[in-house]
C-alpha cells in the first residue's frame, strides 16, 4: 500500500512539474501520459478534447499509439466510449476491452493476447462545469486489480489537465493580444511617418519625398544629411516604414550617447564574460534589426576602430559579438545620418574614405528651416494643433504679429527648435490665440522696422494694441462697428488706430 502511494505522490510531483516546465499545451499534455507510463506502467494513453465548432472529439495528444493511429481517433459525442463520456461528464471502466461493444477499436493499435485481457479507463475532463474531452488510458488488467482506485486517481490527474487547458487558453489570449497591439502599433507607426503625413510643401520637401519613395523598396543605404533638428530620424523612419521591411524591426542607435566600448557592445553584441560585468551574452543591435532596418544617427562620431568593424559589416553583411570567435550573417538594411561635414574628417584623417564611399549609397540632404521659409508655418501649425490637443488647451491659431516673428526669425535649431518654441508658447498661453508675449525672447528681438534697443516701453505696448486690433478684426469679418464693440471702444477710436497702424480690414 505504501510502495503504491509513493508512485502516486512521485507520479503527481511530476505532473506538477510539467506544469511549470512549459506554457505549450502539447508540451505539458505529453509529460503527463509519460509520467503515467513511466510510474503507472500504462500501456497506451491519450487525452482527446472536443472542438466545438465542429462538435467532434479528436486525440490532442497520445503515448504508446503511432502518429497514424493518433490521426484515427476521431469520435462524435456519444460514439463510442470516448464519445460516451463527453456526453455524459461521467467516467466509464472496461474490465476487458474485448467483451466491451462499446469499444470501437478505432486506433487499431491494441492486438489481443489469449489469456491475457486490457482494462480500459476514460474519465471526462472538465472545466468551469463543463465537459471537454477525455483522459483514457489502459493496460493488462489483473485478478486483484483496484479499478476504484485506479480511477479516482484519473479523476485528480483529469482536473490538473482540465487546468493545464484553461492556462493554454489565458495564454493563447494573451498572445493574441499581443499580436494585436504589435500589429495595431505597426500599423499606426506606418501611418504616422507616411510619407503623406511629413509636413512641408516647399520645392526642397517636394525632392526629399521623391528621393524616399525612390530609394524606399531597395536595399540600397542611405546617407541622410543635414545640421541638428532638421528631421533626419522622421525620414530614416519614412524610408523604413514605406519598404518592403516594413513589418520587421526597427532599430534606432545614438552614436553620440554612448562610449566607444559599450557602442560596440550595443551594435554587435558581446559574449558571457567577453568584460567585467558582462555575466551573460547580449544580442547586439544588429541582430536584433536582423530583416529590418538599424539607423545610425551622427555617424560622424564613431570612432576609426569601429569604423572598420562598421565596414566590414557594409561589405560582407556579417558581424562578430564582443568576445566570440562566431561570425553571424546579418540581413539588415542601414541608414546613417550626420551633421558632420563627412569630406573634412577624411581630410583630416577623421574619417576613413572607404567607409565613405560605402555608406554614401544614396545621399539625402535636408535643407536647414532658414532654407524653406515656405514650411515654416505649415510646421507651426502642425505643432500648434498637436500640443494644444496634448495640453488640453482651446488654442484655434497664431496672430499675425506672431506670424511676422516666426518667418523673420533664422532658427539655427531648425524644426526641433520651432516645436519647443510653439510648446513654450502653447504653455504660456491663457486664451485662443497664441500671441507675442508667449513666444520666446529671442524671437520678440526679431522686428520689421526697429532694432530692439530703440524699443521703448510706449513701443511695445502699441505694438501689443495693434495685435489686440488685428485679432478682433479677424473675428467679426472686418466689421468695425462689431469690433469696437469687441474691444469696448467707439467706432471713432478704432478708425483712429486703424490709420495709425496702418491696419488694412478689408485684408485681414
Amino acid at each position: 500500500m505504501k510502495t503504491k502511494l509513493a508512485r502516486e505522490v512521485r507520479l503527481l510531483s511530476d505532473i506538477s512539474k510539467a506544469f511549470a516546465d512549459s506554457l505549450d499545451l502539447e508540451t505539458t499534455l505529453r509529460s503527463i501520459l509519460k509520467s503515467l507510463d513511466i510510474h503507472l506502467k500504462l500501456q497506451r494513453g491519450t487525452i482527446a478534447l472536443l472542438d466545438q465548432g465542429t462538435e467532434t472529439i479528436n486525440i490532442k495528444v497520445a503515448h504508446g499509439l503511432s502518429k497514424k493511429s493518433e490521426k484515427l481517433g476521431s469520435y462524435k459525442i456519444g460514439e463510442g466510449i470516448t464519445g460516451i463520456v463527453v456526453q455524459t461528464g461521467k467516467e466509464i471502466v472496461v474490465p476487458d476491452i474485448s467483451k466491451d461493444p462499446r469499444f470501437l477499436h478505432r486506433t487499431k493499435a491494441r492486438k489481443q493476447t489469449k489469456g491475457k485481457k486490457i482494462a480500459f479507463f476514460c474519465v471526462p475532463i472538465k472545466l468551469e462545469g463543463k465537459t471537454i474531452g477525455g483522459l483514457s488510458v489502459d493496460r493488462q488488467a489483473g485478478r486483484s486489480d483496484n479499478f476504484e482506485a485506479d480511477v479516482r486517481l484519473l479523476n485528480i490527474i483529469s482536473t490538473m489537465v482540465a487546468q493545464a487547458v484553461k492556462l493554454n487558453k489565458l495564454v493563447e489570449s494573451d498572445r493574441k493580444s499581443l499580436r494585436d497591439e504589435n500589429v495595431r502599433l505597426r500599423q499606426e507607426l506606418k501611418s504616422r511617418f507616411n510619407i503623406h503625413n511629413m509636413v512641408g510643401s516647399s520645392n526642397a520637401m517636394q525632392e526629399i519625398y521623391r528621393l524616399i519613395e525612390q530609394v524606399s523598396d531597395s536595399n540600397a543605404t542611405v546617407l541622410i544629411r543635414g545640421e541638428s533638428g532638421t528631421g533626419k530620424d522622421l525620414v530614416a523612419h519614412a524610408i523604413h516604414y514605406n519598404s518592403l521591411r516594413a513589418d520587421k524591426p526597427f532599430v534606432k542607435i545614438s552614436c553620440t550617447a554612448l562610449p566607444e566600448a559599450l557602442l560596440e557592445s550595443e551594435l554587435f553584441g558581446h559574449e558571457k564574460g567577453a568584460f567585467t560585468g558582462a555575466v551573460e551574452r547580449k544580442l547586439g543591435r544588429f541582430e536584433r534589426a536582423h530583416g529590418g532596418t538599424i539607423f545610425l544617427d551622427e555617424i560622424g562620431d564613431f570612432s576609426m576602430n569601429l569604423q572598420v568593424k562598421l565596414l566590414r559589416t557594409i561589405q560582407f553583411k556579417e558581424i562578430e559579438r564582443v568576445g566570440g570567435i562566431e561570425t553571424i550573417k546579418t540581413n539588415v538594411r542601414i541608414i546613417v545620418a550626420t551633421n558632420i561635414n563627412l569630406e573634412e574628417q577624411i581630410k583630416e584623417g577623421l574619417f576613413r574614405e572607404d567607409l565613405y564611399y560605402r555608406i554614401n549609397v544614396f545621399p539625402i540632404y535636408l535643407p536647414p528651416l532658414r532654407e524653406r521659409k515656405d514650411d515654416i508655418m505649415l510646421l507651426a501649425d502642425n505643432f500648434l494643433e498637436k500640443l494644444a490637443a496634448e495640453n488640453n488647451k482651446d488654442i484655434s491659431r497664431i496672430s499675425t504679429p506672431s506670424i511676422e516673428m516666426l518667418t523673420r526669425y533664422h532658427w539655427p535649431g531648425n524644426v526641433r527648435e520651432l516645436e519647443n518654441c510653439i510648446e513654450r508658447a502653447v504653455l504660456l498661453c491663457d486664451g485662443n490665440v497664441i500671441r507675442s508675449e508667449h513666444l520666446p525672447p529671442s524671437l520678440q528681438m526679431i522686428r520689421k522696422t526697429e532694432p530692439v534697443a530703440k524699443r521703448s516701453m510706449t513701443a511695445i505696448i502699441a505694438n501689443m494694441e495693434k495685435e489686440l486690433i488685428v485679432d478682433a478684426l479677424k473675428k467679426s469679418d472686418g466689421k468695425q462697428r462689431k469690433t469696437a464693440k469687441e474691444l469696448g471702444i467707439t467706432e471713432r477710436i478704432l478708425s483712429y488706430k486703424i490709420k495709425k497702424y496702418k491696419i488694412h480690414p478689408r485684408y485681414i
